[in-house]
């Protein structure tokens, strides 16, 4: 049913003692069988049928004895056909010495191949030899057959044994012939080459003989005489018939053989391999002697226990057993294990969590936020409107192949990519948002929701017109109404714009999500009922983090929501412009927030108070206590009552005038209120993170300490805390290191989101790159010729699109998704999950012939 999970009762036992481990082992010995048959039928070419379904299948007892026997019976049959491989393999080597040996002898014999012809390499081989007056005075030979790769050697030390007295000659044969002596376990097919030696004396000749045997050489007869050698040939050919026809029929019947084995190869390994699970879970079990029952525990889901009782009450009259199986809940203290049911969406999306780790029982599972947060993240890296489209419709195709491809093996590669189907067509359609966020597609600039609101800008008013190159620009009536203006895309600052904007999207972005995480992780509290870490562990951690990275993503928004333009400078009238504002750096603000608390705040962004000016107090109407700012202090020296000499020192505020220039002071006592009181909670939240937890928790555990001696005095012992020790160093070295990871982590973690703004830009100056070098290229061609111009555009398009689909689709896709899977394993997840649970693995015959369970 696969809805239990078995606990091994006998987890101190060795295997070895075990009630089964006799059946156990045969099964595995069977297992054997069949892999050794599995490969012999794979290596005959032959594929396996699959499992039939609803046949009933034979008992392990008979398909034991089967097996035994088509082992015994493959093996016999493997060894007749090896030796009648050798023999015909010896059969044609002997016809090729005879064939190729005839040339050589011709040659060194003269024109007639009789032992009467003595040539004048004959006599010189004798006369230098010193074996010559000993021996025959005919020339010997010596001929054979060794692999190519050895002839070299064997020619250079035949040469240097003989003294030179041996004529070595040698061949290629140019087919491959079978090397009985292959040092790979079995005969192999190498390619060999002809040798023949022609030498005088028999002494010399045995010791050619025993040189070629060392180097694995085959020797062979060759007859001297033409009508030996004629003879020769005719028996060998006949012989070789007779051989080639044994082994037709011993192939044949081999395969025949492996056939049979093969249309029961499936239904064998399927029932070994369930008998095997059975006998590994008897193991798991206790057997009680007395009452001949065994006892069982596992771990069943509260939804499914009434179906495995039933089940068990079911198998129990089918099998017609006298006694009912009797299922009782336990109360137990061990960690079940966590099941997560998964769909075939949320399967691929789960999978890449639980590459991390198991989630915790009860623990917050990431897969669940994992289905958007790493597509989004994936899809602000990769926007592109046309690029997210067609790695949508890749996708797309992938689920439509579902019928067609569940359940076959496709190889690895396949695999991997069909099990992330539903990651694919997700990264996509998210890429394609955010690339019509961009209003870009294919590196080019799309008006999605009509044209450009920025209108040309001349003789003091709006032209009407869209904004072309060199002219200046201004907004006219409403803004874009979807994503950015595509007029950005052509701008001599496009660069600087998509920078700030990109960067800030990624702070925006990575803010929000670990501020999830962070909330997440009271989730888990909650649900543990660990209340200390709900006070002095989230409630810290939050105003830490948001203190600092919350009020930045706050002034990233407030800078964005501000129109920070001068209408006087424009030329625009008062009502359409800004707050005429120099807009404050958000970089240099974070810095001065922590660097120079205390500082006044001379370029602020929000309740902002500016003093001298047109409309604005001066000096001697600075409201009471303003002189305390430093900066107003030093611009009204006179009005503040600085302690120096006020000759020496004027009122600086001041409004434009005739010949005067304009000196106003901006403050924002507002700003500077709430950035020390976000600072200074920050700095008191860490020590309260660090320092609390493990000073309640020593406090908890001495209470425990009190109370176990108290129960060991009066239940005799048996009381206490059965867990692990607690150590008070180990409270504060675990905290400490949790404290330094968050605080550290949150600043690294947020730069980190930086890769965002560094993928997405990349990604959009190389479509841009091979937009403008190639196909631009191929557009601006300037050739007349149509038909030239129309090859020359075909190949700069050809171009265009094999380097985009191997660059931007395929590694520049592959680059984001390891980056989008770092942001969600590291910067999101360390923030609320552990992931050391234990994976939910049921006792299951559909499992077999699985790798793996995403559950």
């Amino acid at each position: 049913m696969g809805k239990m999970q078995l606990r091994d009762l006998n987890a101190g036992t060795s295997f070895y003692k075990r009630s089964f481990v006799d059946e156990v082992r045969e099964c595995e010995e069977m297992n054997r069988i069949l892999r050794t048959m599995e490969e012999e039928i794979t290596s005959a070419g032959i594929v396996p049928s699959p499992k039939a379904e609803n046949v009933e299948v034979p008992p392990l007892e008979v398909i034991e004895s089967k097996l035994r026997d088509m082992e015994v019976e493959v093996e016999n049959i493997k060894a007749s056909q090896t030796l009648f491989e050798k023999n015909h393999n010896a059969l044609e080597e002997q016809a090729l010495v005879l064939e190729m040996g005839k040339k050589f002898y011709s040659k060194m014999g003269g024109e007639g191949m009789g032992a009467s012809s003595e040539t004048a390499t004959d006599r010189e081989l004798m006369s230098l030899s010193e074996f010559g007056a000993q021996g025959s005075s005919m020339l010997g030979v010596l001929a054979g057959t060794v692999k190519s790769e050895s002839v070299a050697a064997l020619e250079r030390i035949v040469f240097r044994s003989t003294r030179g007295n041996a004529v070595f000659q040698h061949k290629r044969i140019p087919k491959l012939l079978l090397d009985a002596n292959s040092s790979r376990g079995g005969p192999d097919m190498v390619q060999k080459s002809f040798f023949m030696v022609f030498f005088t004396g028999g002494v010399l000749g045995d010791k050619v003989s025993k040189i070629a045997t060392y180097f694995g050489a085959t020797l062979y007869k060759y007859p001297e005489a033409p009508i030996d050698h004629a003879e020769m040939v005719l028996e060998v050919q006949k012989r070789l018939a007779e051989s080639s026809e044994v082994l037709g029929r011993a192939k044949a019947i081999s395969h025949l053989t492996l056939r049979g084995a093969a249309d029961q190869l499936a239904t064998w390994t399927h029932v070994v391999a369930r008998e095997k699970m059975v006998f590994d879970a008897l193991n798991k079990c206790e057997f009680d002697i007395k009452r001949h029952v065994f006892i069982a525990e596992g771990w069943v889901c509260s939804d499914d226990y009434d179906d495995v009782y039933k089940a068990l009450q079911s198998a129990a009259v089918e099998k017609g057993l006298d006694t009912r199986p009797i299922m009782n809940r336990l109360k137990s203290r061990l960690t079940p294990p966590t099941y997560i049911p998964v769909t075939a969406f949320t399967s691929g999306f789960q999978a890449l969590v639980n590459t991390y780790g198991t989630p915790r029982y009860r623990e917050v599972n990431p897969g669940a936020f994992c289905c958007i947060l790493f597509p989004y993240l994936f899809g602000i890296m990769f926007g592109d409107f046309g690029h997210g489209l067609l790695f949508a419709l890749f996708g797309y195709y992938l689920i439509s192949k579902e019928k067609d491809w569940e359940g076959k093996d496709l190889g690895d590669m396949l695999e991997m990519v069909y099990g992330g189907r539903y990651i694919c067509f997700l990264n996509g359609l998210f890429g394609a948002f955010v690339g019509l966020m961009y209003n870009e597609a294919f590196a080019y600039p799309m008006g999605f929701f009509g044209t450009s609101r920025w209108q040309g800008f001349e003789g003091g008013m709006l032209t009407g017109e869209t904004c072309e190159a060199g002219q200046r620009c201004e907004l006219g009536g409403d803004i874009y109404p979807v994503g950015i203006d595509p007029i950005w895309h052509v701008t001599d600052n496009k660069i600087t714009f998509f920078n700030s904007l990109k960067m800030k999207i990624s702070i925006v972005v990575g803010v929000l999500q670990m501020s999830l995480g962070v909330f997440l992780s009271l989730l888990n509290h909650l649900e543990y009922k660990d209340y200390k870490k709900v006070l002095f562990q989230f409630i810290p951690e939050i105003i830490f983090f948001e203190g600092i990275f919350g009020y930045l993503v706050f002034t990233i928004f407030y800078k964005w929501a501000t129109d920070w333009s001068c209408p006087m400078e424009a030329g625009l009238p008062g009502s359409e412009g800004g707050i005429c504002q120099p807009a404050p750096s958000l970089l240099t603000l974070l810095i001065n927030m922590f660097m120079s608390p205390t500082a006044d705040i001379t370029t602020p962004l929000y309740g902002i108070e500016c003093f001298g000016g047109t409309g604005n107090p001066t000096c001697p109407h600075l409201p009471a206590g303003y002189c305390d700012y430093p900066a107003l202090a030093a611009a009204c020296p006179v009005s503040c009552g600085t302690n120096v000499s006020s000759g020496s020192f004027v009122d600086l505020l001041r409004a434009a005038g005739p010949g005067v220039d304009e000196y106003k002071v901006c403050i924002s006592p507002m700003q500077s209120f709430i950035q020390m009181k976000l600072l200074i909670a920050a700095f008191v939240a860490v020590p309260v993170l660090l320092l609390a937890i493990p000073f309640i928790e020593i406090y908890q555990h001495s209470s425990k300490s009190y109370s176990s001696l108290d129960d060991e005095d009066d239940a005799g012992g048996h009381g206490g805390d059965h867990g692990h020790e607690f150590s008070a160093g180990d409270a504060f070295i675990h905290q400490g290191i949790h404290t330094i990871e968050f605080v550290l982590g949150g600043i690294s973690n947020t730069a980190s989101y930086l890769r965002l703004w560094a993928l997405s830009l990349a990604h959009s100056q190389l479509a841009e790159l091979f937009k403008d070098m190639i196909l631009g290229g191929g557009l601006k061609s300037g050739i007349e010729n149509p038909v030239l111009a129309a090859m020359a555009l075909f190949i700069a398009y050809s171009i265009w699109a094999i380097i985009s689909l191997v660059v931007l689709m395929a590694m520049e896709n592959l680059s984001s998704f390891l980056h989008a899977l770092r942001l969600q394993w590291v910067e999101f997840q360390n923030k609320f999950y552990y992931g050391d649970g234990q994976k939910w693995s049921p006792f299951a015959f559909s499992m077999i012939g699985k790798g793996g369970d995403d559950q």
